[in-house]
């Protein structure tokens, strides 16, 4: 053979009358269809036949699947001391909570402005405690596995209540419990002292009454009257057809004879012991039977709690002398003793018998109100 029937030869040189088209098709394959694929036309992206394909919807590996990953806990012991130490650390942060709670509930002065706080978080730290440890213990100490339940019938079978039961008691021996006796210690103890929060309210049942406390408000016999910032209201200091929101300032004797008014301006003081105080044109209040003397120069206290709902009565209508309350439109005719005309209240204002000291300065002249203040109650007769 001659050295050109080598090189005319070869498996690139195309055979007779094959043209470079024909030389570019694929070679046909078996199982492909009805025949070779046409110029130019890419295979289909989820041919498996061809080389190198990658077919979508591949099923993972099951095997890489059924390792859960390790957590930091799993591999380092110190790790997981220090997670043991943590979950401890939040139930003894319930185990302090609730004793709080239960301590503020008994000893601590339900009046007092500190109170609901602090029952709000003792109570915060008795639940939340107790979540973030039980939290923490299941992400940090307890291993980690993902698993896919198919669907079953409603009805078990003896096999797989069986497998429950076993599972059960792996998961059991997975929590760690038998062994790691700090954990198990401080969540039994988390555990029994956060009962007392449903104990505590049974026990609030026992109680006292209030007795006649709603009957009382804080104003005393000769207390002055004064502003929002403990400022006393002087005689003058108001114009015809004005209104002052006032409270008690009660007087003290000090040891060496002196007096000293203290402003009664907490928030349980305020509750039940605003007034208002409302200055009248000359001549225009028309006192009842035995109230001729509670007002002053024309100026008359009210309690400004509405009898209805304890809404403040704090609209006034200088023109028709009206006291309204804006939360259920019950009106009030101050010159009527501020007798209710309108709305649903159905009791009068309580008035405040005021008068003016040697400073002239208005005080409480018999000290508190005659009837009690706010809404009906059921031992109210």
């Amino acid at each position: 053979m001659s050295k050109r029937d080598d090189e005319t030869s070869g498996p690139d040189v195309p055979a007779e009358g094959e043209s470079i088209f024909d030389r570019a098709k694929p070679e046909p394959r078996p199982g492909r269809g009805d025949g070779p694929e046409q110029l130019g036309t890419p295979p289909h992206q989820t041919d498996s036949t061809q080389e190198g394909s990658t077919v979508l919807l591949a099923e993972p590996d099951e095997r890489a699947a059924a390792i859960p990953p390790a957590h930091a806990e799993e591999i380092d012991r110190r790790a997981e001391r220090r997670a043991e130490r943590l979950v401890a650390f939040w139930f003894m942060v319930s185990v302090v909570g609730t004793i709080g709670f239960v301590v503020t509930n008994f000893v601590g002065d339900k009046h007092a402005e500190y109170y609901t706080p602090c029952m709000g978080t003792a109570l915060g730290l008795a639940m939340g405690g107790i979540g973030f440890g039980v939290i923490l213990w299941a992400k940090r100490l307890m291993p980690h596995e993902e698993a896919v339940q198919e669907r079953h019938p409603f009805a078990s079978s003896d096999e797989e209540i069986a497998v429950t039961e076993e599972t059960v008691a792996l998961g059991f021996a997975d929590t760690g419990l038998a062994r790691r006796p700090l954990v198990r210690r401080t969540m039994l103890g988390a555990g029994s002292v956060l009962g007392a929060l449903l104990v505590v309210p049974l026990l609030n049942l026992s109680n006292r009454k209030p007795g006649d406390q709603l009957k009382h408000s804080h104003w005393a016999k000769g207390a002055r009257l004064v502003n929002g910032e403990g400022n006393p209201v002087a005689l003058g200091d108001i114009a015809i057809g004005g209104i002052e929101t006032v409270f008690p300032a009660i007087p003290v004797t000090a040891a060496d004879g002196s007096v000293r008014f203290e402003p009664q301006l907490t928030l349980h003081q305020k509750a039940d012991s605003v007034t208002i105080l409302i200055r009248l044109p000359p001549d225009a209040n028309r006192p009842r039977p035995g109230r001729e003397d509670w007002a002053y120069d024309g100026h008359v206290a009210y309690s400004k709690i509405c009898t209805h709902a304890g809404c403040p009565v704090s609209l006034y209508e200088a023109q028709t002398h009206h006291l309204l309350c804006p939360c259920h439109q019950s009106v009030f005719n101050v010159l009527d003793g501020c007798r209710a005309i309108f709305g649903p209240a159905s009791r009068s204002l309580p008035q405040l018998a005021i008068a003016v000291d040697d400073d002239g300065y208005f005080i409480a002249r018999d000290g508190d109100y005659t009837e009690p203040v706010g809404p009906a109650f059921w031992e109210r007769p």
